[in-house]
């Protein structure tokens, strides 16, 4: 007769290997899972929304702390083996069957731009942020300042998006749990503005970066919540979520964040283009950007590298080719979408 210890571990076994060969094998549970996450998302949400605080973040401190206290229990060897097992094993499946799957989804294949395109699509969003930047402060010299509270920029994000849903043509989902998370400062030191839970599902937002940066990566973690995997799919998400709010603050932050990334790509293939249009922003923008530098520098430090490296080689896995550069292909989707209005316009106006 089977032993409920040996029943226990081969099941575990058993979902471990059934998780592993669907995500080696991703185009068998496409559709399926496609039904699955928002059922799920729906479920968890509601019961993590009960709280102000990270259930999430909370389960990463307990989560250590009950390793230890049970693997120190064990005596014999095997089943301090088996408790190793059993904590690696239970989060891995957990992982992928929680969220985790959603990094099987088709990736629309990037097209292909020139510098000419790449210059055109910047100068409009730098003409963009500089316009918005005076519509707010009427003043060009002046910084955008965030004065909402937290929960206040939470619920703009949440309203708008059912427009920004209808965009990319996916289900609205609701009770979108956003939160501040416990582990703000260890987040920054490893060079991350926030993150989603991929087992609450919980939206984490690092309360240390700038403010002006809140609403676009409010929007970019939520975009992630509606199974939206890829970085660069979730930042354009995130823009375009901003854009539809009717907050201009808000529609700041994802313009802001948009520019920086066309101006980085920018840089690397013509700095002195780049160069030059910099010095055509606004002061107040500049001050914006100078905000955010000095944040990063406050949190540089020898292990971020490293810490990219391994997000880097975890996105790789994970069917993202361009592993942590992903963020940056948004650039691809920016010009993509200003070429798609153009021609718009054209037809429209013949």
């Amino acid at each position: 007769m089977i032993s409920k210890s040996s029943y226990y571990t081969f099941l575990t076994f058993f979902f471990v290997l059934i998780t592993f060969l669907i995500n080696k094998f991703e185009n068998l549970i496409t559709i399926n899972y496609d039904l699955l996450y928002p059922l799920w998302f729906r479920t968890i949400s509601s019961f993590t929304n009960l709280f102000s605080f990270s259930i999430g973040d909370l389960l990463y401190l307990i989560y250590p702390i009950a390793f230890i206290y049970f693997f120190r229990k064990r005596k014999l060897r095997r089943k301090k083996l088996l408790t190793i097992f059993y904590f690696i094993a239970i989060p891995y499946i957990f992982f992928y069957w929680s969220w985790g799957f959603n990094y099987s989804r088709a990736n629309p294949e990037l097209i292909k731009y020139t510098d000419n395109e790449l210059i055109e699509v910047t100068e409009y969003y730098l003409n963009e942020v500089n316009n918005l930047q005076h519509s707010i402060t009427n003043n060009k010299d002046e910084p955008v300042k965030v004065e909402d509270k937290f929960s206040e920029l939470r619920k703009k994000t949440v309203n708008s998006l059912s427009a920004t849903t209808n965009q990319f043509q996916i289900k609205n989902l609701t009770n979108h749990p956003i939160k501040i998370s416990l582990f703000s400062t260890l987040l920054s030191y490893m060079g991350f503005s926030g993150y989603i839970n991929p087992f609450t599902l919980e939206a984490h937002i690092n309360k240390n970066i700038p403010k002006i940066s809140y609403p676009f990566t409010m929007s970019h973690e939520v975009a992630h919540q509606y199974g939206i995997s890829f970085e660069n799919e979730a930042n354009f998400f995130g823009l375009k979520n901003t854009l539809n709010s009717n907050d201009k603050v808000i529609n700041y932050s994802g313009k802001l964040m948009a520019l920086q990334y066309l101006l980085y790509d920018l840089r690397l293939k013509d700095n002195k283009t780049g160069l030059k249009l910099i010095n055509k922003l606004n002061g107040g923008v500049m001050k914006n950007l100078q905000e955010k530098r000095f944040y990063n520098e406050k949190f540089k430090n020898p292990f971020e590298p490293y810490i990219k490296k391994i997000y880097d080689i975890f996105l790789k896995s994970n069917n993202q080719m361009s592993g942590i550069k992903s963020y940056n292909l948004v650039v691809n989707l920016l010009i993509h979408d200003y070429q798609s209005k153009i021609n718009s316009s054209v037809a429209d106006s013949s």
